[in-house]
C-alpha cells in the first residue's frame, strides 16, 4: 500500500512538472508546430533586408512563436546607420506605445481583478486631479478603450517653453537636489512637483464626444494610481507582479543605469529640450518629463522577455505553473468594448478592424490581412509592434528603432514591413497545411 501511495505521489509530481513545462516557452522547429519554416525565415529575412536598404530602420529584432514554441528569433542590422554595433537577441528597444500594454494595461488588469479599482466607476475616484474637471465622470473602461473623449496628447512643448520658445525658468536643473529629484536625462533633472504639473495639464485639456479617439492622456496617469493603491512604485509593482516571476528580466524602465549601454538601441535626436541622441532614456517627451515613469511610454524590452508576458496572456493567465491573471479577465480586456460605436479597441489592447480578412490588401487591412477577430496587440511610435492570435496560437513581435536619427521619413510604414512579416506567419501555417 505504501509503495502504491509513493508511486501515486511521484506520478502526480511528474504530471505537475510536465504541466509547468508545457505552459512555458521553448525553442523548436517551425515544422513541429505546423509551419513552413523555410518559407517563414526566407520571407522575413527578405522583407527586413529590403526595408533596411530603404533606410526604414537601422536594425530590428523579430520573434515568432506558436503552440508555446519559438520558431523564429533573429536580430538584423545595426544600432545605427554607422553600422558599428550589430543588433543581438539580448539587446533592448524603447517600446514606445507598446508600453501601454507591457506596463500600464497589465498593471491595471491586476488592480481591477483584485478589486482595488472598478472598470465602470469614475476614474477620478482613484485619480483626484480629475475631480472638478470635465473628466470627473469618465470611467476607467472608457479611458482604456480610447472612448472617453480625450485629446491625443498633452502639449509638452507649451508646458516647458515660454512664448519666446525658451525653456521655462525653474523647471529643470543640471544637478540633482531635493528640489530637483526627477531624472529626465543625463545631467537634466526636473522639479519635484513635475508630476503634478503634468497631471493638472491633462486635467485642463478639452473633452470631446465619447467616440473612438486614440489618446495617450489617461496612460500618463496610471502609474500614480498603481502607486497610490498598492503602496509600491510603478516599476516595482510591475517587476514583482510580472517581470521577475516570469523570468522576463530584460523588461524595465529607465535602463540607462540598469543595463549595458551597448545593449540598448538609441532612438531619436531630441530637438525639443534634451538636444541629444536619446539613448537609454525614454524617447517620448511627456514620459521623459515624468522621469520615464509613465504608462504611455517608457518600457524597454527585447523580444524574448516580451514573449513571456504575451505567452502568459495566451495561456489564459498562467506561465510556469503560476497564475498571474484570471482567464476571464484576459478575455474581457482583449475583447471589443464598444462595437456599436465602431470602436474596435479592447481595454488597453488594439484589435483588428472589423472587416479584416485575408482577401484584403495591406492598404485596406489592419494589422495584417489574416489576423483574426480573436487577435490583439499594439503598435509603438519607435517602430515596435506585437500581436497575439489565440485562434492560431501565435505570438509575433517586431522591434526596431525606426525613428533613428529622426522621424522625418517613415519608410517602415510606407513599406508595411511589420505587417508583411506578420502575414508571412499566417502564410507559413497555410503552406504547411497544404
Amino acid at each position: 500500500m505504501k509503495r502504491i501511495l509513493l508511486l501515486v505521489v511521484a506520478l502526480a509530481a511528474a504530471v505537475s512538472v510536465s504541466a509547468h513545462k508545457a505552459d512555458t516557452l521553448s525553442y523548436a522547429s517551425a515544422e513541429s508546430v505546423g509551419m513552413d519554416g523555410k518559407y517563414l525565415s526566407t520571407t522575413i529575412d527578405s522583407l527586413v533586408e529590403y526595408a533596411m536598404s530603404q533606410h526604414a530602420f537601422p536594425g530590428c529584432q523579430i520573434l515568432v512563436a506558436r503552440h508555446g514554441k519559438i520558431v523564429h528569433h533573429k536580430s538584423y542590422g545595426h544600432h545605427t546607420y554607422r553600422r558599428y554595433r550589430a543588433v543581438e537577441n539580448d539587446h533592448i528597444f524603447d517600446l514606445a506605445s507598446c508600453s501601454k500594454v507591457m506596463g500600464a494595461t497589465i498593471a491595471m488588469m491586476k488592480l481591477v481583478e483584485d478589486g482595488l479599482i472598478g472598470l465602470d466607476e469614475p476614474f477620478s475616484k482613484s485619480f483626484p486631479y480629475f475631480v472638478g474637471s470635465n473628466k470627473e465622470d469618465v470611467t476607467l473602461r472608457e479611458f482604456l478603450a480610447h472612448q472617453g473623449g480625450l485629446v491625443p496628447s498633452v502639449n509638452v512643448y507649451r508646458i516647458m517653453h515660454d512664448e519666446q520658445g525658451r525653456l521655462r525658468e525653474g523647471l529643470f536643473s543640471y544637478t540633482p537636489s531635493e528640489e530637483y529629484p526627477i531624472e529626465v536625462y543625463k545631467n537634466m533633472w526636473a522639479r519635484k512637483d513635475m508630476r503634478e504639473i503634468v497631471y493638472k495639464a491633462v486635467a485642463d485639456t478639452p473633452l470631446g464626444p465619447k467616440k473612438f479617439r486614440y489618446s495617450c492622456m489617461s496612460f500618463l496617469c496610471y502609474p500614480y494610481v498603481v502607486e497610490s493603491l498598492t503602496g509600491k512604485g510603478y516599476e516595482e509593482f510591475l517587476r514583482d507582479t510580472y517581470y521577475e516571476p516570469l523570468g522576463a528580466d530584460a523588461i524595465m524602465l529607465n535602463p540607462a543605469h540598469k543595463y549595458p549601454k551597448n545593449k540598448i538601441l538609441p532612438t531619436e535626436v531630441d530637438t525639443v529640450y534634451r538636444n541629444d541622441l536619446v539613448h537609454g532614456y525614454v524617447h517620448d517627451e511627456s514620459a521623459a518629463m515624468l522621469g520615464g515613469v509613465s504608462g504611455n511610454a517608457g518600457v524597454f524590452a527585447n523580444t524574448e522577455s516580451m514573449a513571456k508576458v504575451l505567452q502568459m496572456l495566451l495561456n489564459g493567465g498562467t506561465y510556469g505553473g503560476k497564475r498571474y491573471l484570471k482567464r476571464k479577465t484576459i478575455e474581457e480586456w482583449t475583447s471589443c468594448q464598444y462595437p456599436d460605436n465602431r470602436n474596435r479597441r479592447g481595454l488597453g489592447f488594439d484589435r483588428p478592424i472589423f472587416s479584416n480578412s485575408p482577401e484584403l490588401s495591406f492598404d485596406d487591412a489592419y494589422p495584417a490581412p489574416s489576423a483574426t477577430q480573436k487577435s490583439f496587440g499594439h503598435y509603438g511610435f519607435t517602430g515596435t509592434m506585437f500581436w497575439v492570435d489565440p485562434a492560431e496560437d501565435v505570438i509575433y513581435i517586431f522591434l526596431t528603432n525606426r525613428v533613428y536619427p529622426n522621424r522625418s521619413i517613415d519608410a517602415l510604414g510606407r513599406e508595411s514591413t511589420r505587417t508583411k512579416c506578420q502575414e508571412a506567419v499566417y502564410e507559413a501555417i497555410r503552406r504547411f497545411e497544404k
